[in-house]
């Protein structure tokens, strides 16, 4: 505004020359105006010289050249020479430029294309650009004065009006800028009115509270003129500053000076920031007296800034040491605008920028960064004294108490990382530690996360942590620990160490007196199992005692899993003799809690499969005495009868033993054991005869189906099922064992030969058909365990031939094979076509209508071919029974066509043999005839066989049917046949008087030349006119 006054005012006294200076001080005045200048020298290189004349004589020398190469006479070797060199020269000089700038070391000045032509030259360039620099008041002050001088001859009075209703901070922002215009006022032609209320512009210069500085003497000071008290005003207080400064600590660092005075100005306590010259002296005086007292001579920025926050204003050393980089600042400052008033947000960021200025200066060092000499400072003492003071012994005091709130107060602080470091070098309880920490980390805003890298090297060794105290608050916090990335590899040891001692008390017997140590250890291995995320390790153990007693009640395991702990031979014989501990008989062991009982008996034997072998766990003699007297001392302790039911022997006692004490038995647990007693010695009628067994099965289900998993086997369950008596009370308990996939093995000749029955029985209790079969046929079945087809139940034997799945398709394959394959001989077919039953011929039947490669055909065969042969044979003949007839042609219908044709051939010469009976020939023709290659007489022997035949068939129509049917079906070889002169009237006789059973052969005979009118004459003969 002042600027654009003076330069109207110039131009209207004519002046228009001396605006531009005017302008140039104000742009100086603002920080806008900058030059630079820029030289450089240009040179055109001797490489450059020599590309340019290579550049022009070579196109002439590769015409020339190429002229030469045309002309008839020859080119010299050395002139050819010359002239390529010289065609290509620029590329030589190129070459050679590049290999000498090579040696260059400076990058700037290595060597380029355009680098040959152009060098560097002078220049000197001076531009005014808008931009933002920081000025000085003195700058200010002398542009000021420019403007005054331009227009010397005028007297030029400013006004600054308003000045109480201006904001408060920018009240305090112009205030400090009215010392420009009051330093010129009087000693140029300027003069500056500023109106005021006083009591306003001092409250806002005194802020919510006056701090011991009167704001209303500060405005008496400011101007020199003031009507109603005017208040006397400091100007060029960075000056006396100065001064001042260079009275105390010389003139050899004025920078220091300077910054002093802007943390000063920053943070000064008076009201509006003010910074008079009282504050100025004692600020100068304060800090020298502390670098008089402080260890290590820190720097004097440090000790401003240290006096100017924490001593003049009254911030805790903690905040000042925060550090400003961490994202909780901002956070800060946010929630400072949202609760805090203007001025403590103006503080704050106030302290943070003076951070960062002695972050700039100083570094963070820790040991001479600027955090440490704040430290030094605020202790006067030495940098190991005042760290330790601050941090370390609050740190170590921290995890000692396992204090993860004050933890989380000192992780902010400059240096805490390198005290956390220095503390993890000497001894330190890793449960205290890991505590600590976790509970630091569940603090929001609190991250321990770059911590634990220094920790997982700490105990890399796992040694200590092997040996540690721990409970369930150490646990916690490693697994919290571990998920924010503490490396789990240093419990390893401690992991291994755990699962150690866990094993060897699994085997251990247990002792009433060392239960909290069992206790303790189950509690530790499961422990580091949760926490580290590991998965628990199958066990097989020895000993059931330790598992029934500790491991299984505990409902507390998160990783311990019982289910995973096998129990082996003699594991299983100790959890036999476990759970039948009882007051009355102890057997050595410790019983077990009723209410622990029946939970640890189906856990390890709720999953046994019955098989068809005796059990290992079995118990023996030793103990069955007194098992047996302990029955009769206190019958109704079912855990007795339990151990009776696992007798590896039952003697004749036992069941006079159950009689005697069944009419007094209540307990329904007692009836299941008796009864799967029954059930191992296969008595199905004492079973059913029990009281309440029904009842005591319903009562009892999760028990019996235990009790029957572990003691028995599945031919007990098949024979019982077979007998019949307590099929009912043994079909459901099977079926369900089906259903449950609890049979391992099963002696398959029961299902071999009764399936039938099996599955008829089983079909009530909701177990299907195909339910069965496809559990029997789930085991390992070998074909070479079927019995012989006859002795196969024909249901089974059905699902065999018909089943699609694997195991059927073996069974088929090895049946068949085994049945009717290449191994059978010739007696064996024999045998099997006189006497074949239901089920051969059912498996013959099945080949034949699925079209499956006979193998046993080369015997088979033989076989056929005997019997038709001996069967025609005979005198007297005797037919062959139906069996016989219908097996044979089930397995001729099997044969191949060639093999067919073979038997024919050998059935054919019987045919016109004059020594078979006729009736032989008939029952061939009848039953075989089709294997007959030609049926026609040769000689003239076979056409009086043949007439021989036609005469039986027309004094036995009925009897040789089937033979006529057969003849009349070949009439197309009868058609072509021609019979001898002295035979064609007997023929045309015969054949006549077969007319109804030989229609074909008549009717072509009728219409045959030479036969028509003797076959009219002799059927009128035999018939009449019709």
């Amino acid at each position: 505004m002042l600027t654009e006054k003076v330069t109207t005012l110039l131009k209207e006294l004519s002046r228009d020359k001396e605006i531009p200076d005017v302008e140039k001080n104000r742009d100086i005045a603002l920080g806008r105006h900058y030059s630079y200048t820029k030289d450089t020298r240009s040179h055109i290189s001797i490489w450059a010289v020599l590309l340019i004349v290579s550049g022009v004589l070579a196109p002439t020398f590769t015409r020339d050249y190429l002229i030469r190469l045309r002309s008839e006479i020859p080119l010299a070797t050395s002139l050819h020479s010359l002239y390529l060199l010289a065609c290509t020269a620029p590329g030589f000089i190129l070459f050679f430029a590049y290999l000498a700038s090579r040696k260059e070391k400076d990058p700037k000045k290595r060597w380029n294309l355009t680098s040959l032509l152009k060098g560097s030259s002078d220049d000197r360039i001076t531009e005014t650009v808008e931009v933002s620099k920081e000025v000085s008041p003195l700058d200010l002050k002398r542009a000021l004065g420019c403007h005054l001088h331009a227009v010397k001859d005028h007297h030029i009075i400013i006004v600054i009006d308003n000045l109480d209703r201006l904001p408060r901070d920018v009240l305090r922002s112009v205030w400090s800028d009215l010392e420009i215009f009051t330093s010129v006022t009087g000693q140029e032609n300027l003069s500056v009115i500023v109106p005021f209320c006083s009591t306003k512009v001092s409250k806002y210069l005194n802020g919510d509270s006056e701090q011991s500085y009167d704001s209303k003497d500060f405005i008496a000071k400011k101007f020199p003129v003031v009507f109603r008290t005017p208040p006397i005003i400091t100007s060029g207080w960075k000056d006396a500053f100065r001064k001042l400064w260079s009275e105390s600590f010389g003139r050899s660092d004025l920078a220091e000076a300077d910054a002093c005075s802007v943390i000063l100005q920053r943070h000064s306590p008076m009201a509006g920031g003010l910074v008079t010259p009282r504050l100025q002296k004692r600020f100068i005086n304060d800090i020298a007296t502390t670098l008089l007292v402080t260890a290590d001579k820190p720097s004097v920025v440090c000790i401003a800034a240290y006096l100017a926050i924490c001593k003049y204003n009254g911030v805790a050393i903690e905040t000042m040491l925060k550090d400003p980089d961490t994202p909780k600042v901002e956070q800060a400052v946010a929630s400072a605008t949202e609760t805090e008033d203007t001025a403590a947000q103006a503080v704050a960021l106030n302290i943070d920028k003076t951070k960062r200025t002695l972050k700039a200066l100083l570094g963070e060092d820790m040991k001479t960064g600027w955090p440490i000499q704040i430290l030094q400072i605020h202790f006067q003492t030495s940098s190991d004294i005042a760290i330790a003071e601050l941090i370390d012994q609050p740190l170590e005091d921290a995890i000692d108490s396992q204090d993860g709130k004050k933890l989380a107060t000192l992780i902010p602080y400059f240096g805490f990382k390198d005290s956390f470091i220095r503390r993890l070098e000497g001894a330190i309880s890793a449960s205290s530690l890991h505590k600590t920490l976790y509970q630091a980390s569940k603090i929001e805003g609190c991250k321990v996360d770059d911590l634990l890298p220094h920790v997982s090297a700490k105990f890399i060794t796992g040694d200590q942590l092997k040996t540690e105290k721990v409970d369930a608050g150490y646990f916690e916090s490693i697994k919290g620990l571990i998920a924010l990335g503490l490396h789990k590899g240093i419990f390893t040891d401690a992991l291994s160490a755990a699962k150690t001692a866990f094993e060897e008390m699994a085997e251990e017997s247990y002792d009433l007196d060392s239960v909290e140590g069992y206790r303790e250890t189950i509690s530790k291995y499961d422990s580091y199992l949760d926490s580290m995320d590991e998965v628990f390790t199958p066990l097989v153990i020895g000993s059931a005692e330790l598992l029934f007693q500790m491991i299984i009640p505990d409902p507390d395991l998160k990783r311990v899993d019982a289910s995973n702990i096998s129990l082996n031979d003699r594991g299983l014989k100790d959890a036999v003799l476990q759970l039948a501990s009882s007051e009355h008989e102890n057997l050595d062991r410790i019983p077990l809690n009723e209410d622990d009982w029946l939970p640890c008996f189906t856990a390890y034997f709720g999953g046994k499969k019955v098989s068809i072998a005796r059990r290992p766990y079995f118990i023996d003699e030793a103990q069955i005495a007194a098992i047996t007297t302990a029955i009769s001392l206190n019958p109704a302790e079912h855990r007795v009868w339990f151990a009776a039911a696992f007798f590896g022997d039952f003697s004749s006692t036992i069941p006079q033993l159950i009689l005697q004490h069944l009419p007094t038995t209540k307990s329904s647990r007692i009836k299941v054991s008796m009864a799967v007693m029954y059930m191992r010695l296969q008595t199905g009628l004492p079973l059913t005869e029990i009281p309440g067994i029904d009842e005591a099965f319903e009562a009892e289900q999760e028990y019996l189906y235990t009790l029957v998993r572990a003691a028995t086997t599945s031919e007990h369950l098949f024979k019982l099922i077979l007998k019949g008596e307590a099929t009912h009370l043994v079909a459901p308990i099977l079926a369900k064992l089906i259903k449950d996939n609890a049979i391992s093995t099963v002696s398959s000749d029961y299902l071999y030969e009764s399936y039938s029955s099996f599955a008829d029985t089983l079909s009530e209790y909701d177990l299907t058909d195909t339910e069965l079969l496809e559990w029997f046929t789930s085991f390992e079945l070998k074909a070479e365990r079927l019995p012989a087809l006859p002795g196969i139940d024909t249901l089974f034997l059905n699902h065999v031939l018909g089943g699609n799945n694997a195991k059927l398709l073996e069974l088929r394959s090895g049946l068949l094979d085994r049945s009717f394959g290449a191994n059978i001989d010739i007696a064996g077919w024999t045998k099997l076509i006189e006497g074949a039953d239901t089920n051969e011929r059912t498996a013959l039947r099945y080949m034949l209508d699925n079209k499956i490669d006979f193998s046993g055909e080369a015997f088979a065969h033989q076989a056929v071919s005997a019997l038709l042969t001996t069967t025609v044979k005979q005198a007297p003949f005797v037919k062959p029974s139906a069996a016989i007839i219908s097996n044979s042609k089930i397995l001729l219908d099997l044969f191949e066509k060639d093999t067919q044709a073979i038997i024919g051939t050998v059935l054919r010469p019987f045919i016109y043999d004059q020594k078979v009976v006729v009736e032989a020939l008939l029952f061939i023709l009848g039953e075989y005839g089709e294997l007959l290659p030609s049926i026609t007489p040769r000689t003239p022997e076979e056409e009086e066989r043949l007439l021989q035949i036609l005469l039986q068939m027309n004094s036995d129509p009925i009897g040789t049917a089937s033979a006529a049917t057969f003849l009349d079906s070949r009439a197309t070889q009868f058609a072509e046949w021609k019979i001898s002169k002295e035979h064609k009237d007997t023929y045309s006789s015969l054949v006549t008087k077969l007319k109804a059973s030989l229609p074909t052969i008549y009717a072509n005979l009728s219409e045959q030349h030479g036969y028509r009118t003797r076959m009219k004459e002799l059927a009128k003969a035999f018939f009449g006119k019709e």
